[in-house]
């Protein structure tokens, strides 16, 4: 079958037909995941290729609903199916044409395209249109919508645990359900890498009770995703509480902008299991030791002597994790009042040490903590300064719920002075963060905080580690962080001379490389595979835990006067589209940093430069983004009502009229829209 199809296909290259039927000869010849009476589209030109099929399907509107959630809305599951099928392609189909294979067992008609049974031909295609299909004796209405993600991920298994189940469907039901599976890795230039999956299996807490699942996945051997570096384990986060889908990988690739140690490297992706859509996800280096993993020079027997004794002092990592239970390897920490989970070495009950080990790590944190509670003399000695001030500052200028609570990790290991100690990383685990969550309210009574959810006000040093009504309730390790003299006086010079200039670059354009992109270039990313994952029914704003993102006020720093400096108007944001969720995350943050910048002023020593102002057309506020704000502003100025001068003046003649009028507004407000304009708007002047 493949040799034939591979013919047909080159045939169809060199005579430049539209469409060419490509036999199958029968549905035996059929990889075992593919279904009966469908239609598949495939994710490459190459017609040997086999794994990168996917299936077309309805939308739902309520995917995500449980019984119970059904039944106070007072809706019925299915009835949120659409009408239409979608085919959600990977961004590896290019050029608007894709190969379609029939698996009923009569024609399939494809607008003036029919397909026989087990046949496949290319059909050209346009997002936005819908089109008739014939397909089993009925009509269809279809649509295509295709992604802009870095990769997809295909993962495939017709029989996961002996009875024919679902492979999603048997994950599904317990997270400690695991299977092997064949697969394919496709970038978007549609190169394909078929490493099998050696096990992947569900993983997360919050995440895991929610229907659009995470999952850990290991493969056979080391693989690189879309210019990844190499790694055998890897984690497909969901981010489903983040409508902007991006706080995680900002974050992450933040820590290594600003030179954390252990950065998650991530992509975004598209999943697909057994031929079926299931979302935008975010693949990233999973936390895991050994060689080819993210932290390699830790082992299951790097705390063990040539002759198996126990080492005086070895490597470990370790997790600060509230929710630690009976199948974790944890201890209750002393002084720092934690549960502290090791990752690695990871002993089971009855391994040589698996006391003693759990113990020194125990040991050693909570002198690390205590050092750090009471500013004492050898605490550089402990912990390294730099990466715990780092992350507390991560921490801060996320203002992350789970701040110090959970999904905080050290590494013990030795520094370059031959001494050992903790350095504070990797960072993991920021979708309630940057805006996102509400908090839980008697926390933060108990707390003092009132000002949770906006952009100013300090955060860490008031998250407790216990009830703030107990007596005994602690700080966490990072909240006494906040309130250390010393790591605070130098948090000042790595806020000016590390974060700063970091995200001053993410608020460029056009960097695509190195540690951080700028903003609009993950936006280009996530654009088209974050409309699809909404079309197929995840929500944008997913219940009571996830904060109003309609509105905000936002404020920038003043480089002269040191000073914050709030806007006179509220910004609004169309929390129904992907993109008023980007930009409230992208003000959020900027307004965030900009209230930091404020605080940390009279502490730093050194010179604060301002960033460049990149110019482009169309941009009247000078924010770097051309929106309907910029719009509104030149209307104001023709109406009198505002008065645009300087650099804000000449981004506003968009028809270079050397008028600024409601025609320039009227161009940007088509610009967008996504509308053709004859301006070349949101370029760089």
């Amino acid at each position: 079958m493949k040799k034939l199809t591979a013919i047909l296909l080159c045939l169809l290259m060199l005579t430049g037909i539209a469409t060419v039927a490509v036999s199958a000869a029968s549905a035996e010849d059929l990889p075992a995941y593919f279904k009966a009476d469908m239609l598949y589209a495939h994710a490459v030109d190459d017609a040997t290729e086999t794994e990168a099929w996917h299936h077309w399907q309805h939308a739902d509107s309520y995917i995500d609903y449980d019984e119970e959630d059904l039944a106070d809305l007072g809706l019925t599951a299915g009835e949120g199916i659409s009408e239409e099928k979608y085919f959600f392609l990977p961004s590896s189909v290019n050029d608007h044409k894709v190969i379609i294979l029939n698996t009923y067992s009569t024609d399939v008609k494809i607008g003036d395209v029919t397909i026989a049974p087990y046949e496949s031909a290319e059909v050209n295609f346009n997002t936005g249109v819908t089109y008739s299909v014939t397909a089993g004796g009925e009509t269809h209405r279809l649509k295509f919508m295709f992604s802009t993600a870095e990769a997809s991920i295909f993962v495939n298994n017709a029989d996961p645990d002996g009875n024919g189940t679902d492979l999603f469907d048997y994950l599904s039901e317990d997270k400690e359900n695991d299977a092997k599976a064949t697969g394919a890795i496709v970038d978007r230039e549609g190169n394909v890498d078929n490493t099998p999956v050696k096990k992947i299996k569900g993983r997360g807490n919050t995440t895991w009770q929610k229907n659009k699942k995470p999952f850990n996945v290991t493969y056979d051997s080391a693989v690189s995703v879309a210019g990844m570096e190499k790694t055998k384990k890897l984690s497909l986060l969901a981010n489903y509480q983040d409508s902007a889908l991006v706080r995680n990988r900002f974050l992450q690739d933040l820590s290594d902008a600003v030179g954390m140690p252990y950065a998650s490297d991530s992509r975004f992706v598209d999943l697909y299991m057994n031929g079926e859509y299931l979302g935008s996800y975010q693949l990233t280096q999973k936390v895991d030791i050994g060689k080819n993993n993210l932290v390699p020079e830790i082992g299951d027997d790097t705390h063990l002597n040539e002759d198996g004794t126990l080492k005086e002092n070895f490597p470990f990592i370790c997790e600060v994790d509230a929710s630690a239970g009976s199948s974790d390897y944890y201890i209750k920490t002393s002084s720092a009042r934690c549960k502290l989970t090791l990752k690695g070495p990871e002993l089971e009950e009855g391994d040589p040490y698996y006391s003693e080990v759990l113990n020194i790590a125990k040991t050693k944190f909570d002198n690390m903590y205590n050092a750090v509670r009471t500013n004492s003399a050898n605490m550089a000695e402990l912990v390294d300064i730099d990466s715990l001030t780092k992350i507390m500052l991560i921490n801060e200028l996320s203002k992350n719920w789970d701040v110090g609570v959970s999904s905080l990790y050290f590494v013990y290991k030795e520094a370059e002075d031959g001494t050992y100690k903790f350095f504070a990383s990797p960072v993991w685990d920021y979708d309630n963060s940057l805006g996102n969550a509400t908090g839980v309210v008697w926390d933060l009574n108990g707390m003092g905080v009132k000002d949770y959810e906006e952009p100013t006000g300090w955060w860490v040093k008031f998250k407790p580690g216990a009830s703030p009504n107990n007596k005994s309730s602690k700080y966490t390790i990072l909240g006494y962080a906040a309130r250390n003299a010393t790591i605070m006086d130098y948090a000042a010079d790595v806020w000016f001379e590390d974060f700063l200039p970091a995200i001053n670059s993410f608020n460029q354009r056009g960097i695509a490389e190195g540690e951080l992109y700028s903003k609009d270039v993950y936006y280009d990313i996530l654009k088209g595979s974050a409309d699809m994952n909404y079309e197929m029914g995840w929500l944008l704003t997913t219940g009571d835990w996830i904060c109003d993102h309609s509105e905000l006020l936002c404020g920038k720093f003043d480089y002269e006067t040191g000073k914050y400096v709030e806007n006179s108007k509220v910004t609004y944001y169309n929390i129904n589209t992907f993109k008023g969720q980007y930009d409230y995350t992208i003000d959020w943050l900027n307004s965030r940093t900009a209230w930091l910048s404020a605080q940390f002023y009279e502490s730093y020593d050194g010179v604060i430069t301002p960033p460049e102002v990149e110019l482009f057309l169309g941009d009247a506020d000078l924010s770097g983004i051309v929106n309907v704000k910029d719009a509104t502003l030149i209307q104001k100025h023709a109406a009198g009502l505002d008065t645009l001068t300087g650099d804000a003046l000449t981004c506003s003649d968009v028809d270079a009229s050397e008028e600024v009028n409601v025609r320039d507004a009227t161009a940007i407000q088509k610009f967008a829209a996504g509308l053709e304009t004859n301006y070349p708007i949101g370029n760089l002047i």
